[in-house]
């Protein structure tokens, strides 16, 4: 007469329950680095001198006639430069929230 019926038996002391599972999510990942930055400074001091000079003796002695050039300095300002912003750091985990 019971041959069809099906009975599950816990063992004593069980009992059903239920339980919510949270977590935070973990951190956000880290920023990248910032861009590189090169910074140049360069003079160039050019002078093209043409200077003619002559030499005339008067009653027959020796002439000499000199050329002198100076140029002043060349200095180059001082460079900066600056590389770009770092990344954005990742977003951090969604977690858990459930039952």
């Amino acid at each position: 007469m019971f041959e069809d019926l099906h009975v599950d038996l816990l063992p004593a002391r069980t009992t059903m329950q239920t339980f919510t599972v949270t977590g935070t999510g973990g951190n956000g990942g880290n920023g990248g680095a910032g861009g590189f930055a090169a910074a140049v400074s360069a003079a160039l001091g050019f002078a093209e001198i043409n200077q003619t000079s002559t030499a005339a003796s008067v009653a027959g002695g020796d002439a000499t006639a000199t050329n002198t050039a100076t140029t002043g300095a060349v200095t180059a300002g001082d460079a900066t430069a600056f590389g770009g912003d770092g990344g954005d750091g990742g977003a951090g985990g969604a977690g858990i929230d459930g039952a």
